[in-house]
């Protein structure tokens, strides 16, 4: 689909992807978040997946009908929704609510390669030192000054 595209209709296409990564961008924080409030990991898992489906809906608004009517119709044959699968059916996939919540936040990597683009998730790890009171305190000066 994006080897066919004229030079304007990638650089709309690599816009709607960039868009989608920062949508990404806010899952990871999300789990992040989730993580530290000790949700469980299927709480987490159906709260990506739910997510997904979301920017996914938000970033087909930048597409032609056309690309969206090929996208919604693939995954109504194979996942019999539009938006592509549920929680529960990436569940019986992968056996594991951590392999949801991963393959939710996942890129593909085929997708971003032909746009020039790279996602990389935000870690959900404190940089080193920084998970003390100490720490946490002298990140939020650091940024304040900034």
């Amino acid at each position: 689909m994006i080897r066919g595209e004229t030079p304007q209709q990638r650089r709309e296409s690599r816009e709607t992807r960039m868009r989608y990564h920062a949508l990404l961008g806010e899952m990871d924080r999300t789990e992040c978040e989730m993580r530290a409030r000790g949700y469980t990991e299927e709480e987490i898992a159906r709260r990506l997946v739910a997510m997904r489906n979301e920017a996914k809906d938000i970033t087909r608004a930048g597409m032609s009908p056309e690309q969206v009517a090929k996208l919604e119709e693939r995954n109504r044959e194979k996942y019999g929704n539009p938006l592509g699968p549920t929680a529960d059916q990436l569940y019986a996939k992968y056996g594991s609510w951590k392999a949801v919540s991963d393959a939710a936040t996942r890129s593909s990597r085929a997708v971003d390669t032909e746009l020039g683009l790279e996602y990389r998730p935000c870690p959900c790890e404190p940089e080193q030192g920084t998970d003390t009171p100490a720490g946490i305190a002298g990140n939020a000066a650091a940024a304040e000054a900034h």
